[in-house]
């Protein structure tokens, strides 16, 4: 395909001549609202192509309704709602949600929750509510203009799900004119799924993994301020050296190592896990030192990459005092992609910190707990 190497990263601006398999994705709701509970949006996406397609439910894509940061709302005067939803393992609740999600392990799953499958002119509808996802209170009523973010990018997934690619949609309607009256206070406020304890297996799963999160974030420290933004490991994750951009990270990472998850609260078995199968856990990034961990947490190695460890610094590194990381790209290949194109954007995203922080090194020497990385806590 012509614009495959950088689908992720391309804008919705981008033409590349369609080839044989093709999305289209549009947008869609009433003219007018009257009071914010009210404020719904319908995207439908569109198999235009002439192949069937096998689409992945990532938390960020248009196929997913949880409230995820997927739209641009800006009224007449320029002024945006505040967001309040979720990022990225998935979730949602009054709080920034961010979740770590893995497309190329989330392919691999049987459960149908994961997929989307069109065959060639076959149309799905999402609603999506965006009370739950914004706070319209500063931004007031009046006139919006809706627009699906530009990175409006599919994972498609191939046969069963030994191959992963990403498929931008097109966009046919990609904005939505609609005038808000009323109140700007839903009436029904999500509650937040963090009621469920952990049981004592999980617990332990947990703590197993906490003293390898703790040496991951002491050794990506140790090597930043050994080799700077010099680094072959630097390179790979956070992209061409800048000065500038070295402190950005060199200040997460610091901010992290204050960090006691010995005293973190970790919360299992919440409703949002058994919806959204694949997601390993989610925090909401101003509630610090609450992590939301699902089922593919524990079914993870304890250390390595997409390990519970690594999960942990991930998760950790969203918390607004942590430097508030965002989920512009998911995995390693997709994640080196957005620093070689986009360093800006990958000192920001909270996978190139997981995988940097994986593979530092705290004396030039590879460390021990990179060798738990195939032991995985069962009950």
């Amino acid at each position: 395909m012509l614009c495959s190497a950088l689908l992720l990263l391309a804008t919705a601006s981008a033409h590349c001549a369609l080839a044989a398999p093709g999305l289209l994705l549009q947008v869609s709701g009433p003219s007018a609202v009257h009071n914010v509970d009210n404020f719904k949006i319908i995207t439908t996406v569109t198999n235009i192509g002439d192949e069937s397609l096998k689409l992945l439910n990532d938390p960020h894509s248009p196929l997913s309704d949880l409230p995820t940061d997927l739209f641009d709302i800006v009224n007449v005067n320029g002024t945006s709602p505040d967001f309040i939803g979720i990022e990225a393992l998935y979730a949602l609740t009054i709080d920034d949600f961010q979740v770590k999600y893995v497309p190329h392990l989330a392919a691999t799953m049987s459960d149908p929750l994961v997929f989307t499958r069109l065959v060639p002119g076959q149309s799905v509808e999402v609603e999506h509510d965006l009370s739950l996802a914004y706070d319209f209170a500063a931004s007031g009523p009046g006139s919006y203009v809706v627009n699906v973010k530009s990175l409006n990018t599919f994972y498609r997934v191939f046969g069963s799900g030994s191959h992963v690619s990403a498929l931008l949609a097109q966009s046919g309607l990609p904005t939505h004119a609609v005038n808000v009256t009323g109140s700007l206070i839903p009436n029904k406020r999500m509650l937040r799924p963090d009621t469920e304890d952990c049981e004592d297996w999980q617990t332990r799963g947990v703590h197993g993994a906490i003293p390898i999160a703790e040496k991951y974030i002491a050794n990506a420290l140790a090597e930043l301020s050994r080799e700077g933004s010099q680094g072959d490991n630097y390179k790979r994750w956070f992209g061409a050296p800048s000065e500038h951009r070295l402190s950005t990270v060199i200040s997460h990472f610091e901010a992290l190592t204050g960090n006691n998850f010995s005293e973190f609260t970790f919360i299992c078995n919440t409703p949002y896990c058994a919806r959204t199968p694949g997601v390993y856990a989610y925090v909401y990034p101003n509630d610090f030192g609450k992590v939301h961990v699902c089922d593919q947490f524990f079914r993870s190695p304890v250390g390595g990459t997409d390990s519970r460890a690594s999960t942990i610094v991930h998760e950790s590194s969203h918390f607004t005092r942590n430097g508030g990381t965002e989920d512009h790209a998911y995995g390693t290949t997709l994640t080196q992609d957005l620093a070689r194109n986009y360093p800006q954007l990958a000192v920001m995203n909270a996978d190139n910190h997981e995988y940097f922080s994986v593979h530092a090194k705290a004396d030039g020497f590879g460390e021990a707990p990179v060798l738990l990385a195939q032991t995985y806590f069962a009950k």
